[in-house]
């Protein structure tokens, strides 16, 4: 995708680095000189490659007794020796210059386009695809797939999780466009860092607008432990949901406790079944809850959608329940979905 091509990070640019360590073995490390006249600060210029010259420094640093607490580190992209002022802004934990350094593989994959989106169907009572949830997956280059959770993890130690989630959501459009799929796209996000609906969903909205996927169609998964205790901002998600015509549905629920009220005031298309519902209770107390919760959904007008479905016997539960809607490895895998024009050798799973 050529969008992916412009994602931004200050750790992968196409220059020169100032790798600047404070610490009392500062000065000691091959190659680094003392700067700004202080005896426990010291740097070393390099090239846009300096993630296996911090390895090098790194381990030197970590045989030193305390080292982990004794010394911070500063990578900055710069021709010129940044200011001492620049540099003390940019010190970090030795654990934390390590971390980006792990994890700067998702910046050169997304902008070497590996970065993709895999779709899990969703089906209904009769065994009818009535949809997909989009999940981010990444294709190494000797075929290995890089789940989400390791994606979002890498996002996370680069802070770049605002930026990747965005180019997720409108590659979630496009490919459900693109793959000629039909039903409704269920959209996860980082609910953490909305802030302002309008601006924070700014891109999948354009993405709707442009491909004309019907606004209904896309659903936005909130997942409920997240503003459980903040009504404000579940509101505004609600809210904005409403005037862009989208879909919303509350994730993870696992209580029927408060959720009268909650959808009644929410009013969301759906209610996501926890994927591990019913852990930890017995089989007639989670039969119980099943069933109010249900029941309550079905009252608010509210479908209700059991995810990582597994075996037969859990989809038999469920069916039993009067759940509407199911997901999960008993139904398929995520895969890559062919786009028009497109043959793909294999399938990965």
């Amino acid at each position: 995708m050529a969008e992916q091509s412009a994602f931004f990070s200050i750790w992968a640019q196409d220059s020169s680095y100032w790798m600047v360590v404070e610490g009392p073995m500062a000065t000691a490390l091959n190659g680094f000189a003392p700067i700004y006249r202080k005896a426990d600060l010291a740097a070393i210029k390099t090239d846009a490659n300096w993630r296996d010259i911090w390895v090098k420094y790194a381990q030197a640093i970590a045989k030193q007794p305390g080292a982990g607490a004794g010394h911070r580190a500063a990578i900055i992209p710069a021709d010129e020796l940044p200011s001492l002022q620049d540099i003390s802004m940019a010190l970090k934990s030795v654990g934390q210059v390590n971390a980006i350094a792990a994890h700067i593989w998702l910046i050169e994959a997304v902008n070497h386009g590996r970065l993709d989106c895999y779709m899990q169907r969703v089906t209904d009572r009769r065994g009818k695809q009535v949809g997909f949830e989009a999940f981010a997956r990444m294709e190494n280059a000797d075929g290995g797939v890089i789940g989400g959770g390791a994606i979002m993890q890498a996002a996370h130690a680069l802070h770049v999780e605002y930026q990747l989630d965005r180019l997720l959501h409108k590659q979630a459009i496009e490919c459900f466009v693109g793959c000629d799929l039909e039903g409704y796209i269920f959209i996860n996000f980082l609910t953490g860092f909305i802030h302002r609906p309008e601006v924070y969903l700014e891109g999948l909205s354009q993405a709707v607008s442009r491909t004309h996927v019907r606004p209904g169609a896309v659903v936005l998964d909130v997942p409920l432990g997240d503003y459980a205790k903040d009504m404000p901002k579940l509101k505004s998600i609600a809210n904005y949901c409403r005037t862009r015509g989208f879909s919303l549905a509350l994730d993870d629920v696992t209580t029927a406790d408060g959720l009268a009220g909650l959808l009644a005031e929410i009013r969301p298309a759906f209610v996501k079944l926890d994927g591990k519902f019913g852990v930890g209770l017995n089989p007639a107390r989670a039969q119980g809850v099943l069933g109010d919760i249900v029941r309550i959904s079905h009252a608010n007008g509210v479908s209700v959608l059991a995810e990582a479905v597994e075996t037969t016997a859990q989809h038999e539960l469920y069916m039993a329940a009067d759940v509407d809607m199911f997901q999960g490895y008993l139904f398929g895998a995520p895969e890559r979905l062919a786009r028009a024009g497109e043959v793909i050798a294999k399938t990965a799973t």
